[in-house]
């Protein structure tokens, strides 16, 4: 891949915590990446109402890089910040030839139901 057309990214990984009973999920920083962000739509990227989700990004790199599903994926410098929230969440990482996809998530802040 062209060193150009690649992104660096902040990856983290939260740590469930159970308050009482709240679940809630503390991000901490995990490492630096260098990923090709692109935006990819096709008929296989529409929700069950037949819109296009514009939301979901694919993240392809040729690199070996810790990222596992479920990990946070921040597009501004997170390496410093004690409370943050990342900007998208790895949902599935396929490997394709030598070439990873990462399809990311815009991500809210919120826990999902099926998450735990």
């Amino acid at each position: 891949m062209l060193l150009r057309n690649l992104t660096k990214v902040w990856i983290s990984e939260y740590e469930e915590l159970n308050d009482h009973g709240e679940k809630s999920k503390k991000w901490k920083y995990k490492g630096i990446a260098w990923l090709n962000l692109q935006c990819d739509i096709s008929e296989l990227d529409r929700n069950s109402a037949g819109e296009i989700d514009y939301s979901v990004v694919n993240a392809r790199t040729d690199r070996e890089y810790d990222i596992q599903k479920g990990n946070g994926i921040s597009l501004i410098d997170i390496s410093k910040s004690e409370s943050f929230v990342p900007d998208y969440t790895v949902s599935d990482s396929p490997k394709i030839g030598n070439t990873t996809l990462y399809k990311l998530k815009q991500y809210n802040g919120e826990v999902e139901e099926d998450e735990y």
